[in-house]
C-alpha cells in the first residue's frame, strides 16, 4: 500500500531533499508549510516562505500553508494536520530535521497526539555526506539568511554550487559551524530541481 504523507515544506534543501526522498519512494506527498508569528520561530523557517507557493505549482503538488497569528505555532499546526488527516487520510509527516533535538522532539509528541506517523529522512546523516547528495541531486540552492561568524552578506544570494560548497565547508571547518546550516547558521531556498515543471527565476532582492 502507498504511504500518504505530508512533508513539512520551508522550501529549504532539507525539506526539498526530504520531499524528494519520499517521493522517489512512490509515496503519496503533499506539502505544508507554516509561517511563524515571529522570524525569531526556533521550530519553523521564516526567510521567504511566501514564495513555497512557487515551488509547490513546479512540483505539481497540493500546499496547505498554515499562517500561525500566535505565539503557539505548534498547537497551529497540530490543527491543520488532523484537518489534512481527515480530508486526504495522511498516516504521517516528513521533516528534514538533521540534528536538531528539540525539534525532532516537539514534532514526535505533536504527530503521536493526532496518531500520525513521523518520517525524517536526513535525521542524523552525517553532514558530508548529506552535502554529498545535496550536490548530486540537482537542486539548484541559494542562501537567503546568515547569522553566524564568517558568513557575511556577501554569501545572500550565492548558489551553492559545487566551488561554493567548498568554501562553505572551509568557513564551517574554520568557525566550528554545521555544515548544514542545522543551527540556523543559514536558510537556504530552492530555485530549481529535477522534479519542478519549472524553474523560480528572482527579478527582484532585497
Amino acid at each position: 500500500m502507498t504511504l500518504r504523507v505530508a512533508v513539512l515544506f520551508s522550501g529549504g534543501k532539507d525539506s526539498l531533499y526530504s520531499a524528494w526522498v519520499v517521493l522517489h519512494q512512490g509515496w503519496n506527498v503533499s506539502l505544508v508549510t507554516v509561517k511563524p508569528s515571529s522570524a525569531d520561530s526556533r521550530m519553523f523557517h521564516h526567510p521567504n516562505i511566501e514564495w513555497t507557493r512557487l515551488q509547490a505549482q513546479a512540483m505539481g503538488l497540493s500546499h496547505e500553508f498554515v499562517e500561525s497569528t500566535s505565539k503557539n505555532e505548534m498547537a497551529d499546526l497540530r490543527y491543520a494536520l488532523a484537518a489534512l488527516k481527515s480530508r486526504q487520510q495522511i498516516s504521517g509527516i516528513v521533516t528534514g530535521a538533521v540534528a536538531s533535538d528539540y525539534q525532532k522532539t516537539r514534532f514526535d509528541n505533536m504527530c503521536d497526539s493526532i496518531a500520525l506517523k513521523t518520517y525524517a529522512p536526513l535525521w542524523h546523516k552525517n553532514p558530508k555526506l548529506l552535502v554529498e547528495d545535496l550536490k548530486k541531486s540537482g537542486l539548484r540552492i541559494i542562501l537567503t539568511a546568515v547569522a553566524a561568524n564568517g558568513l557575511d552578506e556577501s554569501w545572500l544570494g550565492r548558489e551553492l554550487t559545487e566551488q561554493e560548497w567548498s568554501r562553505l565547508e572551509t568557513v564551517s571547518r574554520n568557525h566550528g559551524l554545521h555544515l548544514t546550516g542545522e543551527g540556523g547558521e543559514y536558510e537556504s531556498f530552492v530555485l530549481d530541481a529535477p522534479y519542478f515543471s519549472k524553474a523560480i527565476e528572482i527579478e527582484k532582492s532585497r
